[in-house]
């Protein structure tokens, strides 16, 4: 009998295992980099001039981010037109993202019509700051109703600009 005393003894030593195998540290860095402020400044307004509209037939009215006019069959387009013009200023090399706006009316009176498809001249929402400074233009689509009611129509509208 005392050798299977013995045995087992032995076999519980062997089963006991440090604690210290169970840990590991590893130490690592933070960095953060502090930019400085955009800024955005609105150099000239989105203008589609004068349209007088078909009486039986809507239509669109596009500038483009080139202040290039483009008016549908059966309105008359005419007058100067200007793409709206911004400047953005920021750590210099930096990229940044634009939000346009998606769609909005302006308004004479009780009467409105919808602007919608904002575009730009950077070709998409996204810009990088050369020398800390940018600009870009945006055009828009102006929707104007079958016999829309004479007036001067106006409307405000919000672009953001962000760092990437």
């Amino acid at each position: 009998m005392s050798k299977f005393k013995h045995i087992a003894a032995v076999a519980a030593v062997s089963l006991v295992i440090p604690a210290q195998a169970f840990a590991e540290s590893a130490t690592f860095g933070a960095s953060a980099t502090i930019l400085e402020a955009l800024a955005l400044s609105k150099n000239a307004d989105l203008g589609f001039a004068n349209v007088v509209p078909n009486p039986s037939a809507g239509g669109a009215v596009v500038v483009t981010p080139a202040s290039a006019r483009t008016c549908a069959a059966g309105l008359t387009c005419s007058g100067t037109v200007s793409a709206a013009d911004f400047t953005v200023a920021g750590a210099p090399g930096a990229a940044y993202t634009l939000t346009l706006p998606g769609s909005a009316n302006i308004t004479s009176g009780s009467d409105t019509m919808l602007v919608d498809n904002f575009t730009t001249s950077l070709g998409g929402s996204t810009g990088t700051l050369i020398g800390g400074a940018d600009t870009f233009q945006m055009g828009a689509t102006l929707n104007v109703a079958a016999a829309q009611a004479v007036g001067t129509y106006n409307g405000t509208f919000t672009v953001t600009v962000e760092y990437n």
